[in-house]
C-alpha cells in the first residue's frame, strides 16, 4: 500500500523527487544520443522507453497537484497511473517487436 501510493502520489517524496531528477538528465543525455545515431540502438531506446514514462507521470502528477479540485485528484491520478502504464507497455512493444522508438520518430521526418 505505501509504494502504491508513492506511485499515485508521485510528486510527493524525496525518492520519487530524486528518481523525476535522474530521469531528467538521462533524457537530456538519450535524446540527443538517439537524433544523433544513424540507425536506432536497442540500448538507447530501452532507456528512453523506461525514462519518458516515468518522468512523464510525475510531471503530470505535479500538474495534478496546482490544478486538479482535491476531491478529483485521486481519481485523476489513478487515470494518470493507468495512461503510464498503457505508455511504458506500448515503448516497451515498440522497441521489442516493432522498429523501436530511435527509429519510428525518425521515419517521422523522413519525406
Amino acid at each position: 500500500p505505501r509504494a502504491m501510493s508513492g506511485v499515485l502520489n508521485a510528486d510527493r517524496g524525496r525518492g520519487m523527487m530524486k528518481i523525476y531528477h535522474a530521469s531528467s538528465i538521462a533524457l537530456a543525455a538519450l535524446v540527443p544520443a538517439a537524433a544523433a545515431m544513424p540507425e536506432g540502438q536497442l540500448a538507447i531506446d530501452v532507456a528512453l522507453g523506461a525514462a519518458m514514462p516515468v518522468h512523464s507521470h510525475i510531471a503530470m502528477n505535479f500538474i495534478i497537484s496546482d490544478y486538479v479540485p482535491k476531491g478529483a485528484r485521486g481519481p485523476t491520478r489513478a487515470a494518470t497511473l493507468a495512461l503510464t502504464a498503457a505508455t511504458a507497455v506500448g515503448l516497451f512493444k515498440l522497441n521489442t517487436q516493432g522498429d523501436g522508438i530511435t527509429r519510428t520518430v525518425k521515419s517521422l521526418w523522413k519525406a
